[in-house]
């Protein structure tokens, strides 16, 4: 260290900053999508996503004079109407939802995320998730350290996703690349760099018990991790999902990783 990332983070923070803990109004939101879109470090920002739901809100902001985010990841909740119509709109690239929800029949033509359950079987519910052609989504942080999932259910994901070949998307608690204790919680949160590295080892067959060191590892044995990442990382690790993309890119800065 330091070495460029910038390969390896090509598209990987897909942008949710309508979501928790950010949890900006849509306007606010989109403008500040638009602003990493077309800013210096373009190259990192994935689709903005979107509850299905509030869509009818983005198309106002947007007749409003806020510009159209160009691609679109829709997320559909339980029990909502499975909207149709709205996944052909152009711009839709993919269609989250958690696992056990029917998607349309039309999301077959964009890219399937399906959120496995934070407990139970975790190789069932990938190979639920590999039936139904899609790819896994996964909760890594939440606004309570209960909903972190341990590095041990987290290498258990990683290592099944491998095993299968699906890529999967991670998603909460990821604003920062090593995995640190998060005083706003009181707990632990894992670090978008720990899963990548992870996420390459793992395509190596090796055991959990390597996913776990790595993904245990805090910045102050920062090399272990780095070094551990390369183009292998992104086989497996489609995207992130981060309310916030301005927190990932200063950290990679102040690493000099940018």
């Amino acid at each position: 260290m330091p070495v460029s990332l910038l390969p390896v983070l090509d598209r990987l923070f897909d942008d949710a900053g309508l979501f928790p803990p950010a949890s900006r109004p849509m306007a606010e939101a989109l403008e500040a999508h638009e602003r990493a879109r077309s800013g210096p470090h373009r190259q990192l920002v994935g689709p903005f996503i979107c509850p299905v739901a509030r869509l009818d809100e983005l198309e106002a902001c947007v007749a409003g004079g806020v510009p159209r985010p160009p691609a679109l990841s829709l997320v559909i909740y339980k029990g909502e109407q499975r909207p149709s119509r709205m996944i052909v709109r152009p711009g839709v690239v993919q269609v989250e939802a958690p696992l056990g929800v029917r998607l349309p029949d039309e999301a077959v033509r964009v890219q399937r995320y399906l959120e496995l359950p934070s407990d139970g079987d975790v190789r069932v519910a990938v190979d639920e998730v590999v039936r139904l052609r899609a790819r896994v989504k996964v909760r890594c942080g939440g606004l309570t350290p209960d909903m972190v999932p341990t590095p041990a259910r987290l290498a258990e994901v990683i290592s099944a996703c491998a095993a299968r070949r699906v890529p999967f998307k991670a998603t909460a608690g990821l604003h920062h690349p090593f995995r640190h204790y998060e005083a706003s919680i009181g707990g632990p949160q894992h670090g978008f760099l720990n899963l990548l590295a992870a996420a390459s080892a793992a395509t190596t067959d090796v055991g959990l018990d390597v996913l776990i060191r790595l993904l245990e590892t805090e910045e102050s044995d920062a090399n272990t991790v780095v070094e551990r990442i390369d183009r292998h990382s992104r086989e497996l690790l489609a995207a992130i999902g981060s309310c916030s993309i301005d927190e990932p890119v200063a950290d990679l800065q102040a690493l000099g990783l940018l």
